[in-house]
């Protein structure tokens, strides 16, 4: 099943580069805003496919830090990957109402430069909210700050 799912996984870049191909010498020029929605759906199906079995992507790239998770890590992991699929899928949405009915300056605006601050701010929040929820605090550098906000996390 791995090298199914490793196929896939460099197939689909070139896909979308075959497609942008295709379509700039036939079609309206427009049609090539729907890259950034292809794109956004290409990780909502890496994000979400995880989340049918086995140790979702958020997950993975947790124990790469921390190879023993409790319970309840596997738990937030598991939100989390829900919660970054719900935003791509939101994500695809706005992209592809701007680039079928929205001005250009929009679409260019919200893909270059909105959906990147709403990304960071979800990764910020997320790590934020695990640092609060697990209180793992070490010598990084916004510790010192967390600490004075979040003396105490709750149970883990």
């Amino acid at each position: 099943m791995r090298p199914a799912r490793g196929l896939l996984a460099v197939a689909y870049p070139f896909a979308v580069f075959g497609f942008v191909r295709w379509v700039e010498p036939r079609w309206d020029p427009r049609a090539l805003l729907v890259v950034p929605v292809l794109i956004n759906l290409g990780l909502l199906f890496v994000f979400g496919r995880t989340l049918r079995g086995g140790p979702t992507i958020v997950e993975r790239l947790a124990r790469l830090r921390e190879p023993a998770l409790s319970a309840a890590q596997v738990r937030h992991c598991r939100t989390t990957t829900a919660v970054w699929c719900a935003f791509f899928t939101a994500n695809a949405a706005v992209c592809a109402a701007l680039a079928w009915a929205g001005p250009l300056w929009l679409w260019t605006l919200y893909t270059g430069l909105v959906s990147y601050l709403l990304m960071a701010l979800l990764f910020g929040a997320e790590w934020l909210v695990r640092s609060w929820r697990f209180h793992h605090l070490s010598a990084a550098w916004a510790d010192p700050l967390l600490r004075r906000f979040f003396p105490e996390g709750p149970a883990a």
